[in-house]
Formats: structure tokens, sequence, C-alpha cells
């Protein structure tokens, strides 16, 4: 069960991923031989409450509520071995690994996640990417609790349109992204930096300068040459506290010269505290627009309790004082005079 008031627009109703993503994985390794494994994962996010949001059918409104489909999330296949890891297909970012390293509310109510945080710098009103089609990644092995990763996309502009659209996508963003990560003992932290270059993407189809937001996260606005998200997340475990720390800083660029439409400083401190089937989390923080110079403050509350290994049923809390403006506008486009966003989630959570 969820309640949103939405600045001022209120709703209540039954809606999944109140604490987690409802996700079905598949996932495969196979030993080689000689150290080296071969892994794959498909990963599909379902809806628990919508039949018409799983199969996509139009209900009487003609909307569709949140359709999904199978292999909708994470899908790679890779080697692994003494050299590392390698990984290609729809990928999760080490942005995103940063995110959930630094805040222990995951992507759900509680988290800031796109809201504060962001999670596409090129749109941040409309983007939602976590992954990046066509992706390459390669992990390094770790050595004394270090290791590292490197993940690159292959930019495709329209001029890769009418040949060699069989290989992926085309009109299509690059990316360019790196992270450092330790975890050793109680220590586990992570910075991510994301670089997207959209130059020469989409310019074709639209006049620079005067292009509407683009219909996906993956095909970039022609205004926009190229965006970067920088995102460290650390946590440190004693006992049965853990204390996380988590700072993004997302900035994009304009052709021509244009002044940057997000330059945002964001940074939450939360402490989680875990008490036999009980489970605490607190997180306050806040984002900073750095144009306006104006700041939004989050704070959200969290609370689980095991019935078993497996389910849990929790409540959360999250209330944001957008004072900056920076979340964007509802979906439908409702937004009302207040500057407050407040969700409120109490629910069940089955894990097999």
């Amino acid at each position: 069960m969820q309640s949103i008031d939405y600045k001022g627009t209120k709703v209540n109703g039954f809606a999944g991923n109140g604490s987690t993503t409802s996700q079905i994985n598949f996932r495969g390794t196979q030993d080689l031989g000689g150290g080296l494994k071969a892994n794959f994962r498909v990963e599909t996010d379902w809806n628990t409450v919508s039949n018409n949001g799983n199969t996509g059918v139009k209900k009487a409104d003609g909307t569709v509520a949140g359709m999904s489909s199978f292999g909708n999330g994470e899908i790679r296949g890779g080697l692994e071995g003494g050299f590392g890891r390698v990984d290609i297909g729809a990928i999760n970012n080490a942005g995103l690994d940063a995110y959930l390293t630094g805040q222990n509310f995951g992507t759900a109510v509680g988290s800031g996640f796109r809201g504060i945080f962001v999670t596409d710098a090129l749109n941040p009103v409309n983007g939602s990417v976590v992954r990046f089609d066509n992706s390459a990644r390669y992990i390094t092995p770790t050595f004394n609790g270090f290791s590292a990763s490197l993940l690159n996309v292959q930019k495709q502009t329209k001029a890769n349109s009418s040949n060699f659209a069989g290989l992926g996508t085309y009109d299509y963003a690059g990316v360019q992204e790196y992270s450092l990560r330790y975890n050793a003992g109680p220590i586990n932290a992570i910075f991510a930096s994301t670089k997207q270059d959209a130059s020469g993407v989409g310019v074709t189809a639209f006049t620079a300068g005067t292009a509407p937001a683009f219909g996906t996260s993956a095909t970039a606005d022609s205004t926009v040459a190229n965006a970067t998200t920088q995102t460290f997340g650390a946590n440190y475990a004693m006992g049965d506290w853990k204390f996380f720390l988590l700072n993004q800083t997302a900035k994009n660029t304009l052709v021509s010269g244009a002044a940057a439409t997000l330059d945002r400083t964001a940074t939450t401190v939360s402490v989680a505290y875990t008490m036999g089937a009980n489970r605490f989390n607190v997180q306050v923080g806040g984002a900073k627009n750095n144009i306006t110079g104006l700041k939004s403050d989050l704070v959200s509350l969290g609370y689980d309790y095991d019935l078993s290994k497996t389910t849990s049923v929790y409540a959360r809390y999250e209330s944001i004082n957008d004072k900056a403006g920076i979340i964007p506008a509802a979906s439908n486009g409702t937004d009302g005079t207040s500057t407050t966003r407040a969700r409120t989630a109490v629910g069940l959570r089955i894990g097999f």
C-alpha cells in the first residue's frame, strides 16, 4: 500500500517496489576449466499489482500501467578468470552500484532515487538510465581489496542508421565509465564516473537548440552535447550498526556554448541498525542546484520485520522539500503548488 503527496496532489493505492524492485532472475555459471568461467544473467522486472502492466494490454481509459516485459532488466554474458571479468550486453552501470553502496534504501521509497539524485544527466527530467544497451565492461581482479572497472558504449549517430542499424541501436549517445572500489573488512566504498557523449546524436532529426526532450532515456536531445555524473558511495559496518555516505555531482553542457541545464550536488548520510528480526533505517541530506543556489532537503525512515528468512513486512517514509525545484513533474503532468513530495509505503516482501 502506498500514499503519495506529489507537491499538493495526493493519491493512495496498491503498488509494487515499495522497498525493493520486484524481479525474477535467470543466472548461470559454467566452469570451463583452468580457472575460466562463463556467466550469464537475464533480469526481468515485473508489476506485482497489474495484469495490464505485465501484458501491455490497454486499460479502459487507453493507458498502460507500467508495462513490463521479459528481459527488461540487466542482460549480460561474459567470461571470468584470473584476468578479471568481461561482460557484454545491457549492463547495470557502476553509478548504480555506487548509489546502492552509499545508502540502504535501494532504489525504492526512502532512497531519493530519481528525486534529489540523478540517473541520467543527459535528460534529468525524463531519463531513468541505470544500464546502457550495447555495453562492454571489464572488471579487474581484486588486489588487497581494490578493484576497478571500465565500461564503454560506442556512440551511434544518424549517419549510421541506414547501413548499421542491425548492430543494435543507432542515434545513441556514447558512454565512457570507470569505477574504483575498495571492499575489505568493515569498509565498502566505490567511486564511479560516467560520461555520456551526445554530440552529433540526433542533430539530423531536429534543429540544434530547438529539439524537444528526447523520447527515451537512450536517445539524446540534440541540445545536449555531453553530461558527466560522478557518484561516491561508502558504508562502514560496526556490529549491529552500519553507517553510509552518498555523494553525487551531475552536470551537462549544451551545444553552441549555451548555459547548462543541470549542475547539481547531492549528499546524504544514513544509518542502519539491526536488532534480531528488526531493521531500522534513517537517511538525511539534500541536493543543491548550483545554477540557482537553492537546495532541496531529504528525510527518510524505514523499518523491516523478518517473518522468516525470505519474508518480511516493511514500512517506508520519504519526504523531499524541493525548494530548488529539481524533482521532475509527475508523469501525468500533475504538479501542485507545494514544494514537498512525500511518499509512504507499507507492504510485504517475499523472496524465493
